[in-house]
């Protein structure tokens, strides 16, 4: 026990003794060897220390010692006793040589700065491993971090922002999110912390999550196991839940639209409550929804639509219905969806201002969203600003613009200078859809004013509009769309650039403000306004930019804003900033003519090769008349399937089971395969009800959900073939 004891006191330092104590202590008890003469008796695996004043007992481990005063912590008479033993033990001369006792003749101060030298040399060598703590499980070190920590941990190591690390015969983390200081040592449980918790603390955890990282002992992967290991399931409870929701949605879907109670709507909110206790977020929001959409159909609101509510159902029967089938953990995590999403850190952002709006959503919000650009990435983000606005006889905070507020993020300029500046912003952090966050944290530093000629932003300029179509709408629309929920608008952002366009329309009848814009192939893109008290505005001001641009001939123009399909067929753009200074040089670096040159000359040569590749290319688009025949059948399909619902499924006529078939058969001849054999199944399955004393509707509401999914695929790819021959005539 003895040689066991000598053998720690002569692997310790200076590190190992500050993070027994700290760093004062130590120096004071190197100044007391200098005075002190102590003795030393071993017995029985300790070492009793005689100093001048007061006697301690030095024991493995070193934590443990005591001291005959009244600290109850490691005081400078321990550490000093300490420093006494290293030194007996470094010298080279034999025990018979020592009085009887086992005491020595006091020490020089010379013995005792080569005593701190060789403590000095010892920490220049390679750190020894503190295999004690590589040791613990991290499933304790997550449960210490208390899941939001653990979040925060692994978002911080994702971002590249960890934990700094130091070893020496101690290892020393700094949690710099938290301005926290960790020393580990071993004992682990002598490892202290600046926030002074004597338990496994949150920072100390996520210290030895660090240090074993750093060591090798566990990967990123085993972090993200414990991670998604966080939220369990209970799969009995979530099998009894969705088989309520499967049976509640089934019966309003054969019972018939006509037939509800108007208390079906509080049903849907009693299964969303038991969805939210079974940890089930996407049903829970989807059943919430249903609930809104039955209370528009009871108030008689114009905004209603039968076919809404139906695929709305279906969607959540479904849902419901792969749940109850999950048999694990990852099945359920990866259909229930989250509560809410979380700011996660993501380090330096360089933004570009690219412009900002006003909103007022339903929901009782309104507010500014403002929209920001990484050219790197070539990803969008915005920061939304939102008020309420459903508290009735409360004077509620004016609008940000009325009072040109300053910029968040501590940017010396105000919101409407931001909409033009390039920045970069530290210590980001970022929600789904590159949502901002205006934290505390997060500093901006203005880096000059925004140019989009600049590399990264010019790339993503759209001279062809066709691209821009494929692009936004085509097969893959990854990346392309945001989604704000402060708005409730489903935004698909682009930049647009223009060499021509026509006349300002306002069609009096439909209140509507249209304006046709077109690319260098002769190619139509429309900025399509209805009119509200809010575009108000906007409309003037895009009649006084027309006539400006129309004053102005040889230049060009770049939109920046959301693009959408309308009810014609036709590629539209909401615009919410213009530029058209940087849009002539960004013109002239594409070599692209001038207005007048482009409506003067005759089309190039080089023209026609690219508008006929371009043609080439969409080859495959049927001609305009097969697609209205499809599109016609299409809603008719969605009409019927809202028929069924209206009525429901218990009160199918002969009449009913005979249109079934005719679209059955109508849908085969046009090709959409899927649909034809879809409508005949349905129709078999509703027939055999009157045969059967049991019935069982699942079978024809996984047909009617299938049906539903493959009709709304069907609706996209028709608005984005029918907008590509739409181009095509206009050019």
């Amino acid at each position: 026990m003895d040689e066991t004891l000598k053998a720690l006191i002569g692997q310790v330092d200076d590190d190992y003794l500050t993070g027994l104590s700290n760093k004062g202590t130590v120096k004071r008890a190197y100044k007391d060897l200098v005075q002190e003469a102590p003795s030393v008796s071993w017995t029985e695996g300790t070492a009793r220390v005689k100093l001048k004043e007061e006697t301690c007992v030095i024991r493995e481990p070193l934590g443990e010692s005591s001291c005959s005063c009244p600290s109850r912590s490691v005081c400078r008479h321990v550490v000093t006793a300490i420093l006494w033993l290293k030194q007996e033990l470094l010298q080279d001369g034999p025990e018979d040589g020592r009085p009887e006792n086992g005491g020595v003749p006091p020490q020089k101060s010379e013995d005792k700065e080569e005593l701190h030298t060789a403590d000095e040399n010892h920490t220049e060598k390679e750190p020894k491993l503190l295999e004690e703590i590589l040791r613990i499980p991290a499933e304790r070190l997550k449960r210490a971090c208390r899941g939001k920590r653990y979040q925060q941990f692994l978002e911080r190591l994702r971002a590249g922002e960890g934990p700094v690390i130091e070893e020496s015969s101690i290892v020393t983390v700094m949690i710099p999110w938290d301005q926290a200081v960790v020393k580990l040592l071993e004992p682990f449980d002598y490892s202290t912390c600046t926030c002074h918790s004597r338990e496994l603390c949150a920072h100390k955890a996520q210290a030895v999550l660090a240090y074993q990282m750093e060591k090798g002992r566990i990967t990123w992967k085993d972090l993200e196991v414990l991670k998604e290991a966080e939220q369990a399931w209970d799969v009995e409870q979530v099998h009894s839940t969705c088989g309520s929701v499967c049976r509640a949605v089934g019966h309003q879907i054969c019972t018939g639209l006509s037939r509800q109670s108007p208390e079906v709507s509080e049903s849907l909110e009693r299964l969303a409550v038991i969805s939210h206790r079974a940890g089930l977020a996407s049903l829970e929001t989807r059943l919430r929804e249903a609930s809104s959409e039955y209370q528009q159909y009871f108030q008689r609101s114009a905004a209603f639509r039968s076919g809404e509510l139906l695929r709305r159902l279906l969607m959540i029967h479904g849902l419901a219905e792969r749940l109850q089938k999950a048999s694990g953990q990852e099945e359920i995590r990866s259909l229930a969806g989250s509560f809410r999403d979380t700011y996660e850190p993501a380090g330096q952002l360089h933004l570009i201002g690219m412009g900002g709006r006003t909103f007022s959503s339903r929901t009782g919000y309104e507010g500014e969203i403002y929209y920001f650009l990484e050219p790197e990435q070539k990803r969008w983000y915005t920061w939304t600003d939102a008020r309420p606005v459903f508290y009735e006889g409360v004077r509620r905070r004016p609008p940000a613009a009325a009072g040109n507020a300053m910029a968040p993020w501590g940017l010396n300029c105000s919101r409407e200078q931001l909409q033009s500046l390039e920045f970069d912003l530290l210590h980001a952090k970022t929600a789904s859809g590159g949502r901002l966050s205006v934290s505390k944290d997060s500093k901006g530093e203005a880096l000059g004013e925004r140019s989009l000629c600049q590399e990264g932003v010019k790339e993503l300029v759209f001279w062809d509009y066709e691209a821009l179509l494929l692009e936004h709408f085509g097969i893959s629309e990854e990346g392309s769309e945001i989604q704000n929920r402060a708005s409730g608008r489903r935004e698909k952002l682009a930049l647009a650039g223009a060499v021509r366009w026509g006349e300002t329309v306002f069609d009096t009848v439909e209140q509507r403000f249209s304006w046709s814009l077109y690319d260098r192939n002769g190619r139509s893109l429309y900025i399509s306004l209805k009119y509200t008290k809010e575009e108000n505005m906007t409309i003037r001001l895009l009649e006084r930019l027309q006539k400006r641009l129309q004053k102005r001939s040889g230049r060009a123009i770049v939109f920046f804003g959301s693009v959408y399909l309308d009810e014609n067929g036709r590629l539209c753009l909401y615009p919410i900033e213009f530029f058209i200074k940087e849009a002539e040089e960004l013109a002239e670096q594409e070599g692209l003519p001038g207005v007048r040159e482009e409506m003067d000359a005759p089309e190039s040569a080089g023209g026609r090769q690219d508008a006929a590749a371009q043609d080439r290319k969409a080859s495959d688009v049927p001609p305009k008349e097969i697609l209205r025949s499809m599109e016609q059948y299409r809603r008719e399909a969605a009409g019927q399937l809202s028929d069924l619902f209206v009525s429901g499924l218990y009160s199918i006529q002969d009449n009913v089971i005979g249109r079934l078939s005719e679209l059955s058969s109508e849908g085969e001849r046009m090709g959409l395969h899927y649909a034809g054999a879809a409508f005949g199944r349905i129709g078999r399955g509703l027939e055999e009800r009157r045969h059967q004393m049991e019935y069982s509707p699942e079978p024809v509401l996984r047909e009617m959900g299938a049906l539903e999914r493959y009709l709304q695929a069907c609706g996209k790819k028709l608005s984005c073939d029918m907008a590509l021959l739409t181009m095509r005539e206009k050019r």
